[in-house]
């Protein structure tokens, strides 16, 4: 969108966008200097790369929540959370809906009560709720079609559990971002995207052409969760949200002795200067006095 809308071009900067399909690969683009900013790789990932002493730093986000359910047979019984009580779950191990399930699950006292089983694809977890393997499976943005072509069916939302989780992050590496001309950069990329968060409200089905267009994705594919009220975009780095992560998962075992202050390792500054300009730029803007409501909320 902010491309299509000459948003980055008239904010003074370049942003080319390089497609790395795993966190793994991703984490290792960025500590060699491959790529600039990480953007869609969860919240999870990102974590455990901080706890094991990445040089990483979250300074905004790409997606709140993702549309992330989870799946179960037809016949197979859920109606509150008591339902996953002595059921095996098929996950993807650090990925938002294994995360968010889990600190779900946690909270519930049912963290024990229900066995995880892991699989390196979101495929493999579908097929994995269709042979029997598994009782339920969650996975990531985007299988809606491919569950029900399975016989499928939504069983529940973990962000109707847990409200604005977290999902995917926007980090950088700290060191990269000490420098004044990369903060400059920063500034003007969020000045762009906050154009461009605004100019999508109400606009779903341009974003939805955008999509396809530039992801080779089929409409119907894109539609499942472009316009699914469980997918909430949003450039705000959300810093308690992402520091209640952080916690939840020391709860549960994902992260395991380490002296690493989170709150160190979120920069909420350049993206409350970028909104700062924009309220100030666009004094008219309804949509920028609301994020400042947000950031004041969860930043601040």
């Amino acid at each position: 969108m902010a491309e299509a809308h000459n948003f980055l071009k008239e904010e003074g900067v370049d942003v080319e966008m390089v497609y790395i399909n795993n966190g793994t690969d991703a984490f290792q683009a960025l500590v060699a200097g491959k790529v600039d900013v990480l953007s869609t790789y969860g919240t999870g990932g990102p974590l455990i790369q901080i706890a094991n002493n990445q040089d990483f730093t979250i300074f905004s986000g790409y997606m709140l929540t993702g549309e992330t359910p989870c799946f179960g047979k037809p016949e197979t019984e859920w109606t509150s959370l008591e339902s996953f009580r002595g059921k095996k779950i098929g996950i993807t191990r650090f990925g938002t809906p294994d995360v968010v399930l889990k600190g779900v699950l946690h909270d519930a006292g049912l963290y024990d009560e229900v066995t995880f089983v892991e699989y390196k694809k979101n495929q493999e977890v579908l097929q994995a709720v269709a042979a029997g393997e598994v009782d339920f499976g969650a996975t990531a943005t985007g299988y809606e079609l491919q569950a029900a072509d399975l016989g499928l069916e939504i069983k529940m939302w973990p962000d109707d559990y847990w409200k604005n989780h977290s999902c995917c992050r926007v980090l950088a590496k700290g060191s990269w971002m000490k420098e004044e001309k990369n903060q400059e950069a920063l500034y003007r990329m969020l000045r762009a995207y906050l154009r461009a968060e605004e100019a999508m409200q109400g606009n779903s089905d341009e974003v939805v052409d955008l999509v396809v267009k530039n992801l080779d994705l089929d409409r119907a594919t894109v539609e499942s969760f472009v316009k699914s009220p469980h997918m909430k975009y949003d450039n705000d780095p959300y810093k308690k949200s992402v520091i209640k992560m952080w916690d939840k998962m020391k709860d549960f075992g994902y992260i395991v002795d380490t002296d690493v202050q989170i709150e160190e390792h979120i920069n909420t500054d350049i993206y409350k200067k970028a909104l700062d300009s924009l309220i100030e730029d666009y004094p008219d803007s309804q949509f920028f006095k609301d994020k400042l409501v947000i950031f004041n909320e969860y930043d601040a």
